[in-house]
């Protein structure tokens, strides 16, 4: 009788065991899962990231009727973001942040800069005025506005747009009268090519909400877009979105 005991004591143990472990493997799978594939009905989306690339110049000075110019790489950037229709509850955006910009060298040519939009009437203004450091904000409202010192998304959605820079390529000189083709092409005349130039660079994105939830996701995207220059301005769309992966924080 008591050999039997401690054999169903034993049975019991090894079951308990089995139970626990069955338990913790499904936890850590659901845990992998979700780092891996994230939120899956999300309040909103990313559904359009587009980058447009090219080049020009940054006046220095005229000496002699010659002009002397920095050349800069422009990439303006613009994304998408809209509520998802598959999405139930009502919900409204209170912020977009980008921030924690990493820049992976590729090329070991210029420096990275990050702007916003101006607050003037040209889209953008390559001066200290409008760079950005490494946090780029964007207040839920009833309106996108990105021409105001605290710029605004429309609470239901809307298109941020931001340019990347890369500075210090060299500079070039030409007379006074010259005309200069202000594109992608200038990089030729710096001996440069795209390849040479090419930067990949990561940063993320966290959706703040009314209801109280966060999201984040980390975007990477390689700069600029095709091969500038040959072609002077190129665009290039981001087409695997539905790769993006959105987690609570």
């Amino acid at each position: 009788m008591v050999e039997f005991n401690n054999k169903k004591k034993s049975i019991q143990k090894y079951l308990i065991i089995l139970f626990l472990a069955l338990a913790l493997s499904v936890v850590v799978f659901i845990v992998i899962k979700y780092n891996v594939e994230g939120e899956k009905n999300i309040p909103f989306n990313i559904t359009k990231l587009m980058v447009v690339s090219s080049a020009g110049t940054e006046e220095l000075e005229l000496n002699n009727n010659l002009y002397q110019a920095n050349i800069i790489q422009k990439n303006d950037i613009y994304l998408a973001v809209e509520k998802n229709e598959n999405y139930k509850k009502q919900d409204a955006i209170k912020k977009i942040t980008l921030n924690n910009f990493n820049i992976i060298e590729t090329g070991n040519t210029g420096k990275i800069k990050i702007y916003r939009t101006a607050l003037e009437e040209n889209k953008y203004n390559y001066s200290e005025q409008y760079e950005i450091n490494d946090n780029i904000e964007f207040n839920g409202d009833l309106n996108t506005n990105l021409k105001m010192e605290k710029m605004t998304i429309s609470n239901q959605g809307g298109l941020l747009e931001f340019s990347i820079t890369l500075n210090d390529l060299g500079k070039i000189t030409y007379e006074e009268n010259e005309n200069i083709t202000s594109d992608g092409t200038l990089l030729k005349k710096l001996n440069l090519s795209t390849e040479d130039i090419k930067k990949i660079v990561e940063f993320d994105m966290i959706i703040e909400l009314s209801s109280g939830k966060t999201f984040k996701t980390t975007i990477k995207l390689e700069l600029p877009a095709e091969d500038i220059a040959e072609y002077g301005v190129c665009t290039y769309e981001k087409t695997d979105l539905n790769k993006l992966v959105f987690k609570r924080i």
